[in-house]
């Protein structure tokens, strides 16, 4: 868990919370509301808030979890609330979509609060569960050094994987077609061992980590 050293001076942060069920999104905008000062807490679980409201956090369920996010908001910070997710889909996530920490709604307001704290000074905010299951998970365990005898293109193509792209907007990127895209991913899963895109993303994870 990152180190936590209390919050700074108060400055107001303004925070959208996007779950699938509008109820759960006011009920947790009230409670942090009451429990924190200084922040301004807005219910959105349809990502659509005012035109004149920029979020500094995101708190956002897997459900509401879109790539538009970044590019919407490219200064915001995202923070996954795990609603049950397996330890290695959450971690895949964290490098898929650049997330700055994951957090269970089970959690005490207390760990809400360094949580976001750590988030807005720019840290990670991720429990040991999951550090474990980047560094040591099973789709993550085979085939590292493999990566580095891909070729560029195919190393691109990996990246935007890793990032959440779909196979459709990776080929436009690239200026390739879609089924030559598809074909590449194929030799890159036959190359280093993996059968899907999660296991992909989960070893380019550990590659990042392991070798920064």
């Amino acid at each position: 868990m990152t180190a936590y050293s209390g919050p700074k001076k108060s400055v107001k942060i303004n925070i959208m919370v996007s779950l699938k069920s509008l109820l759960l999104c006011e009920a947790l905008c009230k409670a942090l509301g009451r429990e924190m000062n200084g922040y301004k807490m807005l219910a959105a679980p349809t990502l659509q808030p005012p035109a004149d409201f920029w979020p500094d956090l995101i708190l956002v369920d897997f459900v509401n979890l879109q790539q538009n996010l970044i590019l919407k908001w490219p200064d915001s910070k995202i923070l996954l609330i795990d609603t049950g997710l397996p330890e290695e889909d959450t971690a895949s996530l964290m490098c898929s979509y650049k997330l700055f920490g994951v957090i269970s709604p089970e959690e005490d307001f207390q760990q809400f609060r360094k949580a976001l704290h750590v988030i807005q000074d720019g840290q990670i905010w991720i429990d040991n569960a999951k550090l474990k299951a980047i560094l040591h998970g099973k789709n993550a365990s085979t085939g590292g050094g493999m990566l580095e005898s891909l070729s560029k293109k195919e190393s691109q193509i990996i990246e935007l994987v890793a990032e959440g792209y779909k196979n459709k907007e990776i080929a436009a990127m690239l200026f390739l077609s879609e089924q030559t895209i598809k074909s590449h991913l194929g030799r890159i899963f036959k190359k280093i061992h993996v059968t899907n895109r999660s296991q992909l993303v989960s070893l380019t994870i550990k590659n990042k980590i392991l070798n920064p």
